[in-house]
């Protein structure tokens, strides 16, 4: 790292030769390096910029400067957006700061981080000069424009628009004799939507088309009717006219892929943690809340009681009536513990075979005790009949509770709870069953 750090600081001083402004930042996007022209283009963080800072204080900086008092208060919006443009960066845009037009580039280096760059620019009068004309041309600007794949738009230096091709029509959905000219896009946005109810994505497009500027001229996505996408880049001329530019492209394909890969990653998600049987939490989900709740009851001073639940005499029903019908009493006894023991904060699982737990944040033990008696006494009732098979199910049920004076003495062993509760199931089978006990 201190070998590419020293060549980073003789790159940084190079740049500033040529006024081309650099910052890097770490694998943890934080300030690593910075030259003087950073400092020029951006006076905000002379002074202020630190080693180690992360990206998130430099943005807070930087939208300080450039929003107004009624936009202040969506500053850190602003800043979590910026973050992740700043992590998504595939190619250059260009916007205005400090009367400057700047155009920026990112570049990841692998683990070392990620470089930024900024240089201002200037009319290209060279390219100007050498531009052939139109007569000299053997290629049309205007038909290589009306035949491209995507949408494009060309737009004055007050934003209205001068002329967009038939696939910018196509993919709004505006018919192709519409004279799009003088038009702002935000109002085309508008009247792409007029036929169709608003949605909360559509809002979400206003939003983006009005404070797009604020965004530093980086590609941004619009949701239109029809479940359909589009990505908008724009680019501002550097000619003197101040003509502005934007490609529009159709990433419906793309959009609905990534859904579905994102519904998919939920869906695996759930089922890891999920038991396949009764659909309750798995032992694996468990185990997370355990130790999640005992750490929150140490920290919060509350108590926390578990109801280890155990069907009785199970391989019998196993052994008389076959396994299917097994696996229907474990999912019918499932549904009754939904039904009487769920809550705010508390977690059913399946533990393990014909074993069940109740988790319950905050509950002491009498509490405990009086909810296993209501289920011991609710699955007798319900579960005497199944199928249309006569068969009577009951439960055994051993509880423990860590009380607040326990835990400061028991902090980071969340596994004696299930131990204690396991005891005292074990104490309840040998003591005849369909009871309920609690650990000492």
């Amino acid at each position: 790292m201190k070998i590419h750090l020293i060549a980073l600081r003789v790159i940084a001083n190079v740049l500033d030769q040529i006024e081309v402004a650099l910052c890097v930042f770490d694998d943890q996007d934080q300030a690593v390096l910075w030259n003087n022209s950073f400092l020029t283009f951006f006076p905000e963080h002379a002074g202020h910029v630190y080693v180690g800072e992360h990206y998130r204080e430099n943005l807070r900086r930087f939208y300080r400067t450039r929003l107004s008092p009624e936009e202040a208060p969506m500053l850190e919006r602003y800043v979590e957006e910026g973050v992740a443009r700043h992590l998504a960066q595939q190619q250059a845009f260009e916007f205005d700061h400090c009367g400057l037009r700047m155009r920026v580039a990112s570049l990841e280096l692998g683990s070392i981080g990620r470089i930024r760059v900024w240089r201002k620019t200037a009319p290209l009068e060279s390219i100007e000069r050498h531009r052939p004309s139109r007569s000299d041309s053997s290629i049309d600007a205007a038909d290589v424009l009306e035949n491209l794949a995507d949408g494009a738009l060309a737009v004055d230096q007050e934003d209205r628009a001068l002329w967009a091709n038939q696939r910018f029509h196509s993919l709004y959905g505006l018919p192709f004799s519409m004279n799009v000219q003088g038009w702002r896009f935000e109002a085309l946005y508008e009247a792409a939507w007029q036929d169709a109810d608003p949605s909360k994505e559509y809002r979400e497009g206003l939003r983006v088309l009005r404070e797009r500027r604020r965004f530093s001229g980086a590609p941004y996505e619009l949701a239109l009717p029809g479940r359909r996408w589009v990505r908008v880049l724009e680019q501002i001329s550097t000619r003197a006219d101040g003509q502005g530019y934007s490609t529009h492209v159709d990433i419906t394909a793309f959009k609905r892929q990534q859904d579905a890969l994102e519904r998919l990653s939920l869906r695996l998600e759930l089922l890891a943690i999920t038991d396949a049987l009764t659909g309750l939490s798995n032992r694996r989900r468990f185990d997370e809340a355990l130790k999640s709740e005992w750490q929150r009851a140490c920290r919060d001073n509350t108590s926390l009681s578990l109801v280890l639940i155990d069907v009785d005499n199970f391989k019998r029903i196993n052994d008389a009536y076959g396994h299917p019908y097994g696996d229907e009493v474990l999912k019918a006894l499932a549904q009754l513990l939904i039904q009487h023991a769920d809550g705010p904060g508390r977690l059913i699982a399946r533990y393990g075979g014909e074993e069940f737990a109740v988790l319950l944040p905050g509950a002491v033990l009498d509490e405990a005790q009086a909810l296993a008696e209501r289920l011991r006494v609710q699955v007798q009732a319900a579960l005497s009949m199944l199928d249309h098979v006569s068969v009577t199910v009951t439960i055994s049920c051993g509880l423990s509770c860590a009380a607040p004076s326990d835990l400061s003495d028991r902090s980071g062993r969340s596994d004696s709870l299930v131990e204690q509760a396991d005891e005292a199931l074990y104490r309840a089978k040998r003591a005849g069953r369909n009871r309920v006990v609690c650990a000492p």
